[in-house]
C-alpha cells in the first residue's frame, strides 16, 4: 500500500469534521470499519489526521455471516487493515443462528439495530466518546428519497444528522465519487459488498433503479437540488424546535415527582408547535423517542382539548398521561393511579390472558415447523416452545421483579431486566408495569412487546415455536 499523500484527501471531510467540531483532543474515536470503500476511506483519513486532531483511534468490524465464504475473506480483510493502519480492531461474529434470524426476516432495520448495539458496546469497553460512521453525500440523497416515499414530518426530511449522540459522520458532504478517488489515487484497496447490489433490499433499489431515474428525468443537478432543500426544511425544524423548547419551558409546571403541563399555556400554541410541545415534554418524560408516535401526540392533545377534567391516556410501557382539571401530569402509572399492586397472571399454551389494568391482551399459540419467517413487529415473538415449555404448558406474565436477570436478544451477557429497562428509557413507574413472559421456574422469556431473551429464541425452523402477541384489550 502506497504512502496516501495527504493533499489528496477531499477538502469537504475537513470542512465538515471542523464545522461540526466533531472531535476533540485527547478523545478516543471508534471507527465503523465495514472493508468498503466508504469505511476504509474513512479509516485512512482520520488516521491522516488524528495527530492534528489529537485523538485516539479504534477500529470496530461487526461480520454479519450472512455471505459464507465472502463474509470469511471479509473479516481477513479488515484485520489486514487494522494491521497496515496500526489500530486496536474489535470485532464481533453473528453466531449462526443470529445470522439466520437475519436472513429469515429480510429486515435491513434488524441488521441495522444488531450493528449499533455492537458499535455502542464496543465504544463502551474501549472508552470511547465518539463513534465515527461512513456516511457519504450519496447516502444522504438515497436516505432523503427512501423517507420522502415512506412518509416523513420535517425533522424526518432533514435527513441524516452529521452528529447525532456520540454518533459522528465526517464523511456526510462528501461524494462517494471523491473517495473513490481518494482511494484510487493513493493506491488503497476495499473490497465490494455483494449484497449491495440486491435488489431485494430498498436501499439498493433507490440507489440502482430510483435515483438514475430521478437524474435521468431532471438532470445530474437534481441530488443538489434535493440536498438544498433538506438543509432549508432543516434550518425550520431546528427553528421551530427552538421555539417549542421555550415554550415547553414556560408551559411546564412542578407536580409532585411527574413532569406536568399547563393546559392553558398548550391551548395557546399553534398545533405544529403544540406537537412539538409534546413530543419534546413526553421524551423528557423518559418515553423512547422511537416508540412515540404521531397517535400518541394526537391522544395526549385531545386530552389538552377534552372538556373531561379527567380524561386519560395510555402510552407505551402502561405509562398514563392524565388530565388533573388544567394540567396534565405525565408518567403516572396504572398501577399506581388505580391503586393496584401490580399484576401476575397465568396462561395457558395455546392461550389469552388480558393485564386489565394496562388494558393489554396476550395470546400465545404454538406453531409446527418448517418454520420460516420470524415477526419483525415488536408486539410480537417468535420463542423456541422447547425452551419454553421445560415446566409444562402453562406461563407467567407477570411485573419485573427487583432480582430478574436475563440475557437480552444479541448480547453476550446477562444483565438485571431493571437495568435492561433503564436502558431502554423507561421512568420507574413504567418500568414497574411493564409485563414480561416468565416460566414458572423465573427464566425471563419475553419483555413483552420490547426485546425477547437470546436464550428463549427459535435456534432453527425444524423445531416447534410459540408466536406470543401483545394486542389491546376490546
Amino acid at each position: 500500500m502506497a504512502e496516501p499523500k495527504t493533499h489528496l484527501i477531499p477538502v469537504s471531510v475537513i470542512k465538515t469534521i471542523d464545522k461540526h467540531r466533531m472531535l476533540e483532543r485527547g478523545e478516543r474515536v471508534l471507527i465503523a470499519l465495514s472493508g468498503g470503500p466508504d469505511s476504509v476511506a474513512l479509516a485512512h483519513i482520520l488516521k491522516l489526521h488524528s495527530e492534528r486532531y489529537g485523538i485516539h483511534l479504534h477500529l470496530a468490524y461487526l461480520n454479519h455471516n450472512l455471505r459464507g465464504d465472502e463474509s470469511i475473506d471479509e473479516q481477513q480483510f479488515v484485520e489486514r487493515v487494522a494491521n497496515d493502519l496500526k489500530l486496536p480492531l474489535e470485532t464481533r461474529a453473528l453466531m449462526r443462528d443470529e445470522a439466520a434470524e437475519i436472513a429469515a426476516r429480510s429486515t435491513e432495520a434488524r441488521a441495522r439495530e444488531t450493528r449499533l448495539q455492537f458499535l455502542s458496546e464496543a465504544a463502551e469497553r474501549v472508552g470511547a466518546s465518539k463513534i465515527a460512521t461512513g456516511h457519504t453525500l450519496d447516502d444522504q440523497v438515497e436516505t432523503l428519497i427512501m423517507r420522502l416515499f415512506i412518509g416523513t414530518g420535517p425533522a424526518g426530511f432533514s435527513g441524516i444528522r452529521p452528529v447525532s449522540g456520540k454518533f459522528i459522520r465526517p464523511l456526510i458532504d462528501t461524494p462517494k465519487s471523491d473517495l473513490l478517488n481518494f482511494l484510487e489515487e493513493n493506491s488503497i484497496e476495499y473490497i465490494h459488498d455483494s449484497t449491495n447490489r440486491s435488489l431485494r433490499f430498498l436501499r439498493n433499489k433507490v440507489r440502482h433503479v430510483l435515483l438514475p431515474k430521478i437524474i435521468e428525468t431532471f438532470g445530474p443537478g437534481a441530488q443538489d437540488r434535493l440536498l438544498s432543500f433538506s438543509n432549508i426544511v432543516s434550518s425550520e425544524s431546528d427553528f421551530l424546535e427552538g421555539i417549542a423548547e421555550r415554550a415547553l419551558r414556560e408551559a411546564a409546571i412542578s407536580e409532585g415527582e411527574s413532569p406536568a403541563l399547563d393546559i392553558l399555556a398548550l391551548n395557546r400554541l399553534e398545533p405544529a408547535i403544540r406537537n412539538r410541545v409534546l413530543r419534546l415534554a413526553l421524551s423528557d418524560a423518559g418515553f423512547p423517542p422511537q416508540s412515540i408516535t404521531s397517535r400518541h401526540i394526537e391522544a395526549v392533545s385531545a386530552i389538552a382539548r377534552s372538556k373531561n377534567p379527567n380524561a386519560r391516556t395510555k402510552l407505551p410501557g402502561g405509562v398514563s398521561v392524565a388530565r388533573r382539571d388544567d394540567i396534565i401530569v405525565i408518567g403516572e402509572s396504572e398501577a399506581s393511579t388505580m391503586g393496584s399492586v401490580g399484576f401476575r397472571l397465568q396462561i395457558s399454551v395455546p392461550g389469552e390472558a388480558a393485564i386489565s389494568s394496562l388494558g393489554r391482551t396476550v395470546s400465545i399459540q404454538q406453531v409446527d415447523p418448517p418454520i420460516s419467517v420470524i415477526p419483525s413487529d415488536s408486539s410480537k415473538a417468535l420463542l423456541d416452545a422447547g425452551f419454553c415449555l421445560k415446566c409444562g404448558y402453562s406461563l407467567l406474565i407477570r411485573n419485573p421483579e427487583e432480582d430478574d436477570r436475563f440475557t437480552p436478544l444479541g448480547m453476550d451477557r446477562e444483565m438485571s431486566i431493571i437495568e435492561f429497562l433503564k436502558k431502554q428509557g423507561l421512568r420507574r413507574d413504567g418500568r414497574m408495569c411493564q409485563p414480561v413472559l416468565a416460566r414458572p421456574d423465573g427464566e425471563l422469556l419475553w419483555v413483552i412487546g420490547v426485546r425477547i431473551a437470546e436464550q428463549a429464541k427459535m435456534k432453527d425452523g425444524e423445531r416447534p415455536g410459540l408466536l406470543c402477541s401483545l394486542g389491546e384489550a376490546v
